[in-house]
């Protein structure tokens, strides 16, 4: 088994900080289940894995399901609420990494791939997973997401972004093959740049402190001024989705 990186474990206790405020804040990221959730299969059955699934925002579009359906997320209290909230559902704690079992029908992920390190990797993972044409149904946030904060911070940022066409590349040198995919930009207001930052702190999305408390004071102020109207202040993201196929 591969040891966990530094990166990762950091993600893990932020998103484990935020098992029990990620509902209340999951706005952007209910969305984009919603989206993806649009290419789920008629027929829901097979055996199935969702990573990454938190405190179970897709899991929940995922019923009824038809078949074995194993939930998993990396982090213990991510993994503690969901299972009290979706109890007749096998619950475990997991990496996506290091997807457990083999011969799967379905694997699912949603506002979780734009995290992993090395999507490659990940993906020739989720291929020995799978059954000879099982598929993978995904949602993540792709290159251009955040601008507004992106040009603020100079283009600092806790995660590397990418663009749909590098997924495609990762997804087949994974062993993969892509079957469809879309891309879509989605503008959200919120009450102002401290509301916005706090709804990512609030879903375990801002698992570094870069910035000292005056800096970030004026960062926030310079967003109100540069994003704000009579809607609130904005924030841009780009949603994708794919399904791939374990083709052999």
């Amino acid at each position: 088994m591969s040891m966990e990186s530094t990166s990762s474990a950091a993600l893990r206790v932020s998103f484990g900080r935020a098992a029990r405020t990620y509902d209340g804040h999951a706005v952007v990221q209910d969305a984009l289940a919603g989206w993806v959730a649009e290419w789920l299969p008629a027929q829901r059955t097979g055996r199935a894995l969702e990573l990454g699934a938190g405190p179970g925002g897709f899991t929940r579009r995922l019923l009824p399901w038809r078949g074995a359906l194993t939930a998993t997320d990396m982090s213990e209290a991510m993994y503690l609420r969901a299972r009290a909230a979706f109890p007749g559902i096998d619950w475990r704690v997991m990496r996506a990494e290091e997807p457990e079992g083999e011969a799967h029908d379905w694997m699912f992920s949603s506002s979780m791939l734009q995290w992993v390190e090395n999507p490659r990797a990940v993906f020739t993972a989720w291929r020995r997973a799978l059954r000879p044409g099982g598929r993978v149904l995904a949602g993540l946030f792709a290159e251009g997401s955040l601008p507004e904060l992106r040009a603020l911070t100079r283009g600092w940022t806790p995660l590397t972004w990418r663009l749909p066409d590098e997924w495609a590349e990762s997804l087949a040198l994974g062993g993969l093959r892509l079957v469809r995919a879309e891309a879509e930009e989605r503008v959200f207001y919120h009450r102002s740049a401290l509301h916005l930052l706090r709804s990512l702190h609030g879903v375990g999305a801002a698992p570094f402190h870069q910035f000292t408390p005056g800096r970030l004071r004026r960062l926030l102020r310079e967003y109100d001024a540069r994003h704000g109207d009579a809607r609130g202040v904005r924030s841009t993201w780009v949603f994708h989705r794919f399904e791939a196929e374990r083709a052999d």
